[in-house]
């Protein structure tokens, strides 16, 4: 641990502040020494890993970049207009607060599901910090959410179709209704 905390003083490849996901951990870095690095995780734990594992496995640090993504998957009808859905989805999230002016949000239509056409949003969020990667997703949210409601855009629940054909038989809806109580 010793070694490896040298060795993370002359690579520096994690600084305090910044965020990072170390192992399975991910926070903000407040502490390293030469032995050890102290994480203060987003469920408000602190987690102390010993330099040798922060050493020899990746790390994950968000902050050189300055920015994030975040995907955000949503699932629109099949009797939708899929540029329709597109144009407004896209005009809607552009104004967006806290996103990066460098990169553009993209679409991609992913596969035809249960019930619903489903597509993958991904945002650049200009900041590392936790607290602006999780407003930016609530507010897309927010803001598509109204948008599809104007413009009569059907964001449906799943469905589920039962099949009661009888072969050989008559169909359910033919059969006479029959009611036994007892007693």
């Amino acid at each position: 641990n010793l070694i490896s905390g040298i060795f993370i003083s002359f690579r520096r490849p994690i600084h305090v502040g910044d965020i990072v996901k170390l192992k399975d951990y991910m926070g903000k870095v407040e502490e390293i020494n030469l032995r050890d690095t102290r994480l203060s995780t987003f469920q408000g734990q602190m987690v102390i890993i010993p330099n040798k594992d922060v050493y020899q496995n990746p790390i994950e640090n968000f902050s050189i970049l300055g920015k994030r993504r975040f995907d955000l998957s949503v699932g629109v009808s099949y009797g939708e207009d899929l540029e329709k859905v597109e144009q407004i989805t896209l005009q809607t999230l552009k104004t967006l607060k806290d996103l990066s002016t460098e990169d553009e949000i993209t679409l991609f239509y992913q596969e035809f599901a249960g019930s619903t056409i489903n597509f993958t949003l991904r945002l650049w969020v200009n900041s590392p910090a936790q607290a602006t990667y999780l407003k930016v997703g609530s507010e897309a949210i927010k803001r598509l959410k109204k948008a599809y409601d104007e413009n009569g855009i059907m964001l449906p629940f799943p469905t589920t179709t039962l099949d009661f054909g009888v072969k050989g038989g008559l169909p359910l809806s033919d059969m006479p209704l029959q009611i036994k109580m007892n007693g």
